[in-house]
């Protein structure tokens, strides 16, 4: 596979990493307008998606513009998950990414996600049944730096090269840290000697961190939390001029999300990504109160409109320099 042919209609080497309640389809689609290179869904089941789930296939809904875009999966059990990877609405994605980093305590109970970390044998014979099954469609896997530890990372970045996978993203916290502390990326430039390109990933939203990153052998990043009611970090990283409207944003979002989704599940969506939003605006911290207590859409597009009422000079973003979030 030709990772520079995958990655060509991006402002930036970069991905839009995984994050289960937030990478929905309609978010993907508007963070595909501001560059960036890669999008990935929020994780799926393999095994539910065998079991043909209807709530686990409703997460594979994808919007024409949405291109590339990898399906995220997670299990253990290599026969199950090269079983999902073949049906259709699978086969219509870019493709395949593998989660061996999830720190959940219920999906480490369960031997998925970082449970893998502890078991290379078996996180090889996944990797290995997946490639088989997927033919020629690129296959990357996403894993963290260890259980406690980042001593066997570059090990286990080189095991997944060799059983098939085209790149892989590592998320620079170990599974004891979950989502607190600093990233440590001391081990990058070993990681990157594993034989395919290697996606940084943990607390990036800054060009800066992204030259950094990009110095020291990654071939780019990826960014999850970072891009939350920021979806324009993805021109930041390149210094690309960008304007967002951020009423306008939100609207954008309910209207995709309408066209999949019931109108009391994108409220409590919705509240989530507005909080988001309006984070760091002046005197927006009562709005987001109200929104999160409203009961209905109605109501949450009320408060928002109401806010840019008052507040016209914060509905506009942009600009062409990267910055901190």
């Amino acid at each position: 596979m030709d990772i520079n042919q995958l990655f060509q209609n991006g402002a930036s080497h970069s991905i839009l990493a995984p994050m289960a309640g937030y990478t929905d389809p309609a978010f993907r689609s508007i963070c595909r307008q501001f560059g960036v290179g890669l999008t990935v869904t929020e994780m799926v089941s393999s095994k539910a998606i065998v079991m043909n789930n209807s709530q686990t296939k409703s997460l594979l809904v994808r919007f024409p513009n949405d291109t590339p875009s990898f399906v995220q999966i997670f299990g253990h059990e290599p026969s199950v998950m090269a079983d999902s990877v073949q049906i259709p609405e699978i086969q219509a994605y870019d493709g395949v990414d593998i989660n061996m980093g999830c720190p959940v305590k219920k999906i480490v109970k369960n031997g998925d996600g970082s449970a893998l970390l502890e078991n290379p044998k078996l996180a090889s014979q996944v990797i290995s049944a997946v490639k088989n099954a997927i033919g020629s469609k690129p296959l990357s896997v996403k894993f963290r730096l260890g259980v406690s530890s980042d001593s066997n990372v570059a090990d286990f970045a080189k095991m997944c090269a060799q059983s098939g996978a085209d790149f892989v993203t590592v998320h620079f916290r170990t599974r004891n840290q979950m989502y607190s502390g600093e990233p440590d990326f001391s081990t990058l430039s070993s990681i990157c000697k594993c034989g395919v390109p290697v996606f940084a990933n943990g607390n990036i939203a800054t060009q800066q961190q992204y030259k950094q990153l990009m110095e020291l052998g990654a071939y780019g990043v990826a960014i999850g939390r970072g891009a939350l009611g920021r979806p324009y970090v993805f021109c930041q990283l390149t210094n690309t001029p960008y304007k967002m409207d951020v009423l306008e944003t939100i609207l954008t979002h309910i209207n995709l999300l309408q066209q999949f989704l019931p109108q009391r599940v994108i409220n409590n969506e919705m509240k989530k990504h507005i909080a988001f939003y309006l984070k760091g605006m002046r005197n927006a911290k009562q709005t987001v109160v109200d929104v999160t207590q409203s009961k209905s859409l109605q109501e949450v597009l009320h408060h928002v409109v109401a806010f840019f009422q008052q507040n016209p000079h914060l509905q506009v973003v942009e600009g062409n320099v990267g910055e901190s979030l």
